[in-house]
């Protein structure tokens, strides 16, 4: 079986990493400031929602007396949504907002103009704070502080957040550990550095375990087991690596929720998972041992049209279908997939 060979570690960040220069030039981008408007991707994650509760936390530390949170999706993942009540996240849809209303734009665990934020392209953007592998224009007007070998961006807010010398409660604590726990898949994903130990360590200390407990506890509805049965019998391996696709679904959530559990089938390399919702084909991809599973998402949506990427074995695209393209994409789609991962000419074995 051939499959991308690529496994070398990433890179460690050159030199200090300067917290405090980047927390003050921040500071003179963003003050004075009366209404910002915090933005993460459409769909957020943990590390998306805990990285934009801490900087709203940031500013009203320094004297901004409102701050907005909002995203163009919606939470669908049951964890999501019980981090949001339990924790009092407050968001507004960004449907709801009115760019014209806002005096800065702030974007967290996300880029401007890169398929998964609701931004209009011309919207002007203030700060950038992220941990993706994104590159900004040698001209960018704006703050930026990408720092693409840490496991998460809520490890680069807790550190803006103890240099500011601002109290981290028991709450953000909560959203930050667990922002930092997910994306860093417990620290077993090597896309970690030793900052975000450190901050997992000082979260630990700080934070409400019960709340936490609630949070990676849910109660789930029905749909969720109705997805894990449509793809247990869905689902197709090639050797080492492991294709499901969902049909439509209810919140993109689920395809890589499906992708997380069949990941940790045991003989598993590769899994991908894919499925439909309103518009769009959503797809993720995951890697236990190679280091190429953003370069691949990028590659399979960009062959069609769509946009993904993501980190060395977490990533994730999307790709643009009309109801009457839907099913010659989706054939496409797999098409790339099974030529990209080597496995074309291989016969798949169902999993029931």
């Amino acid at each position: 079986m051939t499959l991308p060979s690529e496994t070398n570690e990433p890179d460690q960040p050159p030199g200090p990493n300067k917290f405090r220069e980047k927390l003050l030039s921040f500071r003179r981008h963003i003050l004075p400031a009366e209404s910002p408007l915090i933005v993460t991707h459409d769909y957020p994650d943990p590390d998306c929602l805990a990285s934009a509760f801490g900087v709203a936390h940031l500013l009203s530390f320094w004297g901004v007396k409102s701050s907005i949170i909002t995203f163009g999706g919606f939470v669908g993942r049951a964890e999501n949504r019980a981090m949001i009540r339990v924790l009092n996240i407050p968001s507004v849809p960004f449907a709801l907002t009115e760019i014209k209303d806002y005096d800065r734009i702030i974007l967290v665990d996300s880029f401007p103009n890169k398929g998964n934020v609701s931004l209009p392209a011309d919207a002007r953007v203030n700060a950038v704070i992220d941990h993706h592998p994104h590159e900004p224009p040698p001209d960018a007007t704006y703050f930026h502080d990408i720092r693409k070998n840490f496991g998460a961006t809520s490890t680069i807010i807790t550190k803006y957040l103890i240099e500011a010398g601002c109290e981290i409660t028991p709450k953000l604590a909560t959203a930050l550990f667990y922002g930092i726990k997910t994306d860093t898949g417990d620290m077993m994903r090597r896309e970690s550095v030793p900052e975000d130990i450190e901050c997992y360590k000082l979260l630990f200390d700080i934070m409400d375990h019960r709340l936490l407990s609630r949070i990676e506890n849910p109660d789930r509805d029905e749909e969720f087991f109705r997805i894990i049965h449509r793809a247990v019998e869905a689902t197709y391996t090639y050797e080492a690596f492991g294709y499901t696709y969902l049909g439509n679904v209810s919140t993109p959530d689920y395809v890589a929720e499906m992708a997380d559990l069949f990941h940790s089938l045991e003989r598993l390399e590769w899994m991908v998972c894919s499925g439909v919702f309103k518009n769009h084909i959503f797809f993720s991809i995951r890697a236990k041992t190679h280091a190429t599973a953003g370069i691949l998402a990028e590659q399979i949506a960009e062959r069609h049209g769509g946009s993904g990427g993501g980190h060395a074995k977490v990533a994730a695209g999307r790709i643009p279908v009309t109801a009457d393209t839907v099913n010659s994409i989706l054939m496409d789609f797999e098409e790339s997939m099974k030529e990209l991962f080597g496995i074309n000419k291989m016969q798949p074995e169902k999993l029931l």
